[in-house]
């Protein structure tokens, strides 16, 4: 909790005015019959799904439709043709980071799903580059906004399947000593089939490669390393990348 105490400081030091979400999927808008690569948000207000064990009150959240546009319109322009929503809506693992950091809601959020779920997922390089292209985009349409960017998920974990109590220990600490050292590139070497090894939720790191592909291979600083919290049944991580 002081990590995201600390995140969200961090946040409003930086006078953050737009947030990209880069968050995952936990099958509210992507589904088998329907799964692109990246979705982005570009609705007015973006609803919560809802909810209630993560005990979060039905919320929205305002988005930026205009800007959301434009970013769409210049990433088309570099070769990603992402999906688009004017209705996405919001799971926990947007809602949840951005009311622990207690984001204001002036704040807008501009949400973009990447697909973790259902194969074949982007490949981890593809990611990368998307968030090299987010971060020229930013710079190309608005370069005065004050736009964070917020990667959600875990790292190796299992979700319904033999394995939910743990996670890759080892596995962690290869993937997120290659975020500290900013070595992108190493963090995009794992093969899928690896992932699915270590855990199947474990494809989340697409998130995580997204935002360090956009911060220009500069080096995070540590907020919160737990290995492993029992109860968690998994390690817990967050990284801070600033200017």
């Amino acid at each position: 909790m002081s990590g995201f105490d600390r995140l969200g400081r961090a946040f409003a030091d930086a006078d953050v005015d737009t947030i990209i979400a880069i968050t995952s999927e936990h099958i509210v808008n992507l589904q088998p019959r329907l799964a692109p690569a990246f979705t982005i948000g570009v609705g007015q207000r973006h609803r919560a799904f809802p909810e209630p064990h993560f005990n979060l009150s039905p919320i929205e959240r305002r988005g930026d439709p205009d800007f959301a546009q434009a970013i769409l319109r210049d990433l088309y322009a570099e070769g990603f043709e992402l999906a688009h929503s004017s209705d996405l809506r919001l799971d926990h693992g947007t809602t949840l980071p951005l009311e622990l950091m207690e984001i204001p809601d002036e704040v807008a959020i501009i949400p973009i799903i990447v697909n973790s779920i259902f194969h074949p997922l982007p490949t981890l390089t593809r990611c990368r580059d998307l968030g090299v292209a987010i971060a020229n985009a930013i710079a190309r349409v608005q370069p005065s906004r004050r736009v964070g960017i917020l990667a959600t998920g875990g790292i190796s974990h299992t979700v319904g399947a033999p394995g939910v109590n743990g996670n890759d220990q080892s596995f962690d600490a290869d993937f997120m000593n290659a975020m500290l050292r900013g070595d992108v590139d190493h963090a995009c070497c794992y093969s899928d089939a690896l992932l699915n090894e270590v855990g199947n939720g474990t494809h989340e790191i697409r998130n995580w490669i997204v935002a360090a592909g956009a911060a220009h291979r500069r080096k995070p600083e540590v907020v919160t390393e737990i290995p492993f919290a029992a109860g968690w049944n998994s390690g817990v991580f967050q990284l801070l990348w600033s200017e």
